[in-house]
């Protein structure tokens, strides 16, 4: 029953792509500029996958979108941006005297702030873009899609929440005229790609949605309305939990009548993929050929999910909180397949990058107790302390410093000693491993510590030192700003005690919270 029940909707897919209105193409001239770019004002910054998303992004609107022409530019300088630019214009401009309508579609990936995009060293002012898409572009509808960091200040949504709740329909080719603009965060949020996916959360997002996930119709067509949706609420469950933290998506439209924008068509030659009915269950599709991510997916028990993908070999990973399984299979040309959960085998994690190049790194305050080792002869081999401590991060390194207390008791021959020791120290800490909840840092360490001691006879002296060694500290994150913090130290400590030098072996081990700001 379940095979015929797959079989049947995607036969009425199917019709839907034969005999669906003709409000989708007739006499439709689409063409499309989509731009990638991995180097913004610091080369030491670059992203890795803008300029390899837009590959596929263009193979996807020339096939499922029937594009006429999709320029695709990689690593472009904005001289060579803006020169394509006009020569779309001039071609929008032709097609429209020649009576026909017509759409065009920029999409850009790269890094960004509130006021441009950045193009290698040069940037390309948002309002001089927006300028271009209002004034300039003669097409009857005007579609454009930029994944930077800060890029809601191209719709003027600064920050907080952009609830995708509404129903949005749009131009309907000869109907309505206007615009529409999605960006992947407000214009306060930082845009995010990660190496799991190869590529941004929200641009894989979009990809996902036109190759039939976000068709929730599922009549076999895919529209802008459908593709925010889904991209906005896929974008902000897959960042919700980075370090970083969430991305919203935004939305913003001027148009005039009423209809719907088709992107893509699902096509009769695309291999078909339903996926069981699941909670707290996220899809990866990879294919074997390219080892690209196809689309990364989160079922849902309310409803089927749908994906088409042209015809060969992928690889399915399956992820949930604490299990990952995987399959492999080679798909057909027009094929359907059920994906059962059952049929996959067990099988780690992910760091993100931001697409801010000029992005101001994060300060830390962290409070800690723990044990450490002792100097002072007679005392316990191991005394509790407790610490705080100020991080500040930088561009692939950190710099903290440390403050320590500890109270023990020292006991020599008929002597008996109370002491107070107090610590400081600076530590250097570079990454070893950066994921969306756990990270390692490591890095030398040196510092002061200073021990008070008053004896039985009331007397109090004080000895200075030196420490020195290596620091780790691992981080796991509980909520968007606060972590555990663990953090192990192993050295030695050079001590003047009693008129004599002493060296010894030092370490310690404290454990806390951090708190982000």
């Amino acid at each position: 029953m379940r095979s015929l029940r797959l079989g049947l909707i995607f036969l009425v897919i199917g019709l839907g792509v034969w005999t669906g209105p003709a409000r989708a193409e007739s006499g439709q001239v689409r063409l499309g500029l989509v731009v990638g770019n991995n180097l913004g004002r610091e080369p030491a910054h670059a992203l890795r996958y803008a300029e390899r998303e837009v590959d596929r992004l263009s193979d996807l609107l020339r096939t499922s979108g029937e594009f006429a022409d999709v320029i695709t530019l990689r690593g472009a300088s904005k001289p060579e941006i803006e020169k394509a630019l006009v020569q779309i214009r001039q071609r929008l401009a032709a097609a429209k005297r020649a009576g026909q309508h017509t759409l065009f579609l920029f999409y850009y990936s790269g890094h960004g702030d509130n006021e441009a995009l950045e193009i290698g060293s040069e940037r390309l002012r948002l309002r001089d873009l927006r300028t271009f898409l209002e004034q300039l572009v003669s097409a009857d509808v005007r579609v454009a899609f930029v994944d930077a960091c800060q890029s809601g200040a191209l719709t003027g949504v600064k920050g907080g929440r952009r609830a995708p709740g509404y129903e949005v329909r749009l131009a309907d080719p000869g109907q309505v005229k206007g615009m529409a603009i999605v960006t992947s965060s407000t214009a306060s949020e930082f845009s995010q790609e990660s190496d799991d996916l190869g590529g941004s959360f929200f641009s894989q997002s979009i990809m996902a949605g036109l190759r039939g996930a976000a068709d929730s119709s599922r009549d076999g067509e895919v529209t802008l309305s459908e593709v925010y949706h889904f991209a906005s609420k896929r974008t902000l469950s897959s960042t919700a939990a980075s370090l970083v933290g969430g991305q919203h998506p935004t939305f913003d439209y001027r148009m005039a009548g009423a209809g719907e924008v088709v992107l893509t068509r699902t096509r009769p030659r695309d291999a078909r993929l339903a996926f069981a009915r699941e909670a707290g269950v996220t899809y990866s599709v990879v294919s074997k050929e390219t080892g690209d991510v196809v689309a990364e997916l989160a079922s849902s028990p309310a409803e089927s999910l749908y994906l088409a993908v042209p015809a060969g070999e992928y690889r399915f990973v399956r992820r949930t909180m604490g299990d990952i399984r995987e399959r492999t299979m080679a798909l057909a040309a027009g094929s359907l397949t059920q994906l059962e959960p059952s049929s996959m085998t067990p099988v780690a994690v992910e760091s993100v990058r931001v697409k801010n190049s000029d992005l101001r790194v994060r300060n830390q305050l962290g409070a800690y107790a723990g044990l450490l080792t002792s100097a002072v002869p007679g005392s316990s081999d191991l005394v509790g302390t407790l610490a705080l401590s100020f991080a500040r991060d930088f561009r692939g390194f950190a710099l903290r410093a440390r403050a320590s207390l500890a109270s023990f008791e020292s006991q020599q021959d008929i002597y008996r000693s109370s002491l107070l020791r107090f610590g400081a120290s600076i530590d250097l800490l570079l990454p070893m491993y950066l994921g969306s909840r756990f990270s390692v840092q490591m890095g030398p360490s040196v510092g002061l510590p200073v021990v008070r001691q008053r004896d039985m006879r009331g007397e109090v002296s004080s000895s200075f030192g030196l420490s020195y060694g290596a620091t780790v500290a691992a981080n796991y994150r509980l909520f968007r700003s606060t972590a555990l913090s663990l953090n192990l130290d192993a050295g030695g400590e050079l001590f003047r005690l009693d008129g004599r030098r002493v060296h010894r072996a030092a370490g310690g081990a404290i454990l806390g919270a951090v708190f982000g700001f």
